[in-house]
């Protein structure tokens, strides 16, 4: 009997014991439940709430807006172009403008799509077909002294650039061989380009005004510091030559000097993007070309938008901030 009621004791103990530890468990688990998303949501709706914050949009549309109708924008990275797509493809935003990442450019899918009409864009001047840049092909193009041309270069400024690139894309075995070297390889046997302008189309195209045709270059000459040029910047080159001006030509901000591909003396700025025009901007204080201040003053002042920033309630986020200083 004594035995029975013994282990009948502690039956009752450990069940009351087991009892307790459930309800601790219950209630551990409802406090989780209620109390600790509260405190979450409290401490951190501030820095996690995006109502009224339009940066990205309104960012984008700054960039877009900073071109002249018709143009061609070349992009770099995600924040200067999927914005912009979003803008075009959804909202309908300046669907003239052709946007043209620069990373991109050097494959040969996103070519064939530059070559084709988009939204309200043309296809962009590209002479090159798509045995020239298929994946394998002229992925990168060396920049060489050729010590034969160093006179002719001197003399005139540079290879004239609609020369440098038919030789590029020759299959020609003069074309390939290195001077000095039995090696095969797709190079510019310089490092100095020029372009020749055609004032009068430069005009015609609106590219200056009337104004500033006095300073209008009789061609662009630069130099490439790098020892190659890669697809995007061989693609670039040849929409330049083909397309003469007709369509607005500017690179947005945050293109990194390594796709200037030389040609930062002849930017304007404009906004969130230089335009390439045929004037050389001489700079000692280390600038990027020079500033349109009309077109300027006009862009920031009356048509950009800056995604409600100014609102105390709006949280600028780290990357936000970031741009902001880009900006």
């Amino acid at each position: 009997i004594w035995i029975g009621l013994g282990v009948l004791s502690i039956y009752n103990a450990l069940a009351k014991k087991i009892k307790e530890h459930k309800l601790i468990a219950i209630a551990t688990i409802l406090v989780c439940l209620t109390l600790v998303p509260v405190i979450m949501a409290k401490d951190g709706w501030d820095d996690h709430n995006r109502s009224g914050k339009y940066a990205a949009r309104d960012f984008a549309a700054n960039y877009l807006n900073s071109c002249a109708p018709n143009a061609v924008l070349f992009t770099n990275g995600d924040n200067d172009t999927f914005p912009l797509w979003y803008l075009q493809e959804v909202e309908g935003v300046r669907t003239d403008v052709r946007v043209c990442n620069l990373m991109y450019l050097t494959a040969d899918w996103y070519i064939d799509q530059m070559k084709q009409k988009n939204y309200d864009s043309d296809p962009l001047p590209i002479s090159l077909t798509k045995e020239k840049y298929l994946a394998g092909k002229r992925d990168v193009v060396y920049v060489l002294d050729d010590p034969r041309l160093k006179a002719y270069v001197e003399k005139n400024g540079g290879l004239d650039l609609k020369d440098a690139i038919e030789y590029v894309a020759s299959e020609k075995e003069s074309t390939k061989k290195i001077y000095g070297y039995d090696e095969r390889i797709d190079h510019f046997p310089a490092n100095k380009f020029r372009l020749v302008i055609d004032k009068e189309q430069v005009v015609k195209t609106n590219t200056l005004s009337e104004k500033d045709s006095a300073k209008i270059v009789n061609q662009m000459e630069w130099e490439v510091k790098t020892n190659y040029v890669d697809k995007g910047g061989l693609i670039l080159y040849d929409m330049l030559v083909q397309n003469n001006w007709k369509r607005p030509v500017y690179f947005s901000i945050t293109v990194p000097s390594s796709g200037y591909y030389g040609l930062e003396d002849y930017f304007r700025l404009e906004g969130f993007a230089y335009r390439l025009v045929p004037i050389k901007f001489e700079n000692e204080e280390m600038q990027i070309g020079g500033v349109n201040t009309d077109v300027m003053y006009t862009n920031l002042m009356n048509k950009f938008k800056w995604g409600n920033m100014n609102h105390p309630d709006v949280y600028i986020d780290e990357t936000t901030s970031r741009l902001c200083t880009n900006m």
